[in-house]
């Protein structure tokens, strides 16, 4: 039977090595998109012939206990796992993070099943090329702001994270989150993460920019390329600099979507309006919607 263990930041690089065998641009299946979230959903995890599966409380829908689709070289095998473990501790069968792809896997398995899209939890994906170069009319607004932002604080300056400068951003997104503070659970749990993520960069092992304008911090943006795609799990900015969040967008993807980056996955807008219209105002190639499949009966299975 399957032995679940809570995951823990101590467990990032025996989990990382499994989510290159990710079929999808889903964050989930990324070091950030794991770690930064673990505490929020309850993520414990389990290995079964070379292969991961998470198992997760999905707060927006019941609370249910569901399990991620296996990651691994035995999908299958893991699969049958899930419902044994199930089985076992008279749980529903359930599957969380499930993509289109996933549900025509899971579809063949159990035939029928129950789906609960994960609304606000959707990932926005673009071209990396489209974000690099923001040329076209589509994007005059952000060209706009960004020329501006040349034109105001023409001795910018963007920067890699290293250790010698992880204080400075700490204390930056200390002042940030004053000034942008939102009283909601999600808001909340990210805002524990970003400073676990700083405090922790090297554990984590991702990979960063900052923007400054005389010395001083303004924006910084953090992610990780995993296969053909770069994704920002972090993206700060000071809006007192008109122009900053364009700035640390385009500047960001231009240093990191190196070769064989096809693709800059920003993740999901958590529901907020302010985020979605943002997301959407850089002309996603694709909307990743996210399910929670239920299985409606395992007599058969």
């Amino acid at each position: 039977m399957l032995e679940f263990r809570k995951l823990q930041l101590g467990d990032v690089n025996n989990v990382k090595k499994f989510f290159p065998f990710s079929l999808n641009r889903i964050c989930d299946n990324t070091v950030g998109g794991a770690f930064m979230w673990r505490d929020y959903f309850s993520v414990e995890y389990a290995e079964f012939n070379e292969t991961i599966i998470f198992k997760a409380r999905v707060k927006y829908h019941n609370n249910i206990t569901a399990f991620s689709v296996p990651l691994g070289k035995d999908v299958r095998g893991g699969v049958d796992m899930v419902v044994d473990f199930c089985r076992l501790n008279d749980l529903p069968v359930a599957f969380c993070t499930a993509t289109n792809e996933d549900i025509k896997m899971l579809q063949t398995v159990f035939g029928e099943y129950r789906l609960f899209k994960e609304t606000d939890w959707s990932d926005y994906i673009y071209k990396a090329a489209d974000l690099s170069s923001l040329s076209g009319r589509r994007y005059n607004g952000q060209r706009n702001h960004i020329n501006y932002f040349k034109g105001i604080y023409p001795d910018y300056s963007f920067n890699k994270i290293t250790n010698d400068n992880i204080k400075d951003l700490i204390e930056f997104y200390k002042k940030v989150n004053l000034s942008n503070h939102k009283d909601n659970d999600v808001f909340i749990a990210e805002q524990d993460k970003v400073f676990e993520v700083l405090e922790n960069y090297g554990t984590y092992g991702l990979i960063g920019g900052f923007l400054s304008v005389n010395d001083t911090i303004i924006a910084f943006s953090i992610g990780e390329v995993s296969n053909d795609t770069l994704y920002v799990h972090i993206e700060k900015a000071d809006t007192n600099y008109r122009g900053a969040y364009q700035m640390i967008v385009n500047e960001f993807v231009k240093c990191f979507a190196g070769d064989g980056v096809m693709y800059v996955n920003r993740e999901e807008d958590t529901g907020d309006d302010g985020l979605r219209k943002s997301k959407m105002s850089y002309r996603p190639c694709e909307i990743i919607d996210k399910y929670t499949v239920t299985v409606k009966s395992i007599i058969s299975y």
